[in-house]
């Protein structure tokens, strides 16, 4: 059963409501109003080795740190900031202290660089080391940015840039790489991407402030289908141009060597946890010139919104192709 099928089948199950929830289900997190003049941000992942992750490469002090990124990054796609934080661990044996405690560090160090306090969380012995990560955030009342504003005229954004986490994984999978290794020194960028991302909160934030937005979310499962989501969300049809999807050099260059598809890792790959936004019509240029005055994270017009429904690419040879929900998925 696919992940979004589940995922339709909870939520058509939990129809309660409460006086302070202002949206539950089906975005990056849910929204609930507790005081005056603010709505706090609620989200959860889970994490379970050998399908996040795999400790043969993924060092414990960065694996703590990306534990924490990927919920830190759904706050930023709501222009919400992160505030309190908790984690519970299902434990394996094989996993002793001196291992705990570097996993340990590395989680507090991305939740000081955000500002951010763990605040509890619980233990189990576990035969598979699994995190779950809750993540509770705030944003000013009636201002969070959802999925599901996009219109037909609107304008398609991505930050940074897409693909190299992707391949990042693709280079740890090859082989167990060491830290040492020669095509770590040599693709550096490309495995900090995919061990040690970091969260745009603070572009999410400057985004959901300049008023230019009409839908967001983060890019976890690869633009082809974290744009269908939005399209799902808002009822609406998104095409992409291939030539304008925004790669870094050593991307390129891997690809150019590995005989590999850099659009492959850029639209499907996921795990990159830039922003991708819709920018209201006519408000382009405003939007642009509000990040560059404010902002060094660069920011690319990708494509457009339309009438209809699906995500469609215009590659580079002119053809039009369907990658709706091409992405990663979770499967059960």
């Amino acid at each position: 059963m696919q992940e979004r099928n589940i995922i339709h089948f909870i939520s058509s199950l939990a129809t309660r409501e409460n006086e302070y929830l202002r949206k539950g289900i089906g975005d990056d997190c849910a929204i609930v109003r507790q005081r005056a003049g603010m709505d706090q941000l609620f989200t959860a992942d889970m994490l379970v080795e050998n399908v996040h992750f795999d400790t043969s490469w993924h060092d414990p002090y960065l694996l703590g740190r990306k534990t924490f990124a990927v919920n830190i990054s759904d706050v930023a796609a709501m222009g919400g900031m992160p505030r309190f934080a908790l984690l519970s661990i299902g434990l394996s044996a094989k996993y002793d202290k001196q291992w705990i405690d570097r996993f340990m560090e590395g989680v507090l160090s991305i939740l000081d660089e955000y500002h951010c306090i763990l605040i509890g969380g619980d233990t189990v012995s576990a035969e598979q080391l699994t995190f779950s990560v809750t993540m509770i955030g705030d944003v000013t009342e009636n201002m969070a940015v959802s999925r599901s504003g996009a219109n037909p005229g609107d304008s398609i954004y991505v930050s940074g840039v897409l693909g190299s986490a992707a391949a990042g994984l693709h280079i740890c999978q090859t082989e167990n790489y060491s830290i040492e290794d020669t095509l770590r020194t040599r693709w550096p960028a490309l495995l900090k991407r995919h061990l040690d991302p970091s969260p745009r909160v603070v572009l999410g934030d400057l985004l959901r402030k300049s008023g230019y937005l009409s839908a967001m979310q983060d890019i976890s499962d690869g633009i082809a289908t974290d744009l269908s989501h939005i399209c799902t969300a808002s009822s609406v049809r998104a095409v992409i141009d291939e030539t304008a999807l925004p790669a870094d050099n050593e991307l390129s260059a891997f690809c150019s060597v590995e005989k590999q598809s850099q659009v492959a890792f850029q639209i499907r790959g996921g795990e990159d946890y830039e922003l991708l936004f819709v920018v209201r019509n006519s408000c382009e240029d405003k939007l642009e010139e509000f990040v560059a005055g404010n902002s060094d994270v660069p920011i690319h017009k990708i494509g457009e919104i339309f009438d209809g429904e699906g995500v469609s690419m215009l590659t580079s040879s002119g053809k039009e192709i369907n990658i709706e929900y091409q992405g990663y998925e979770h499967s059960a």
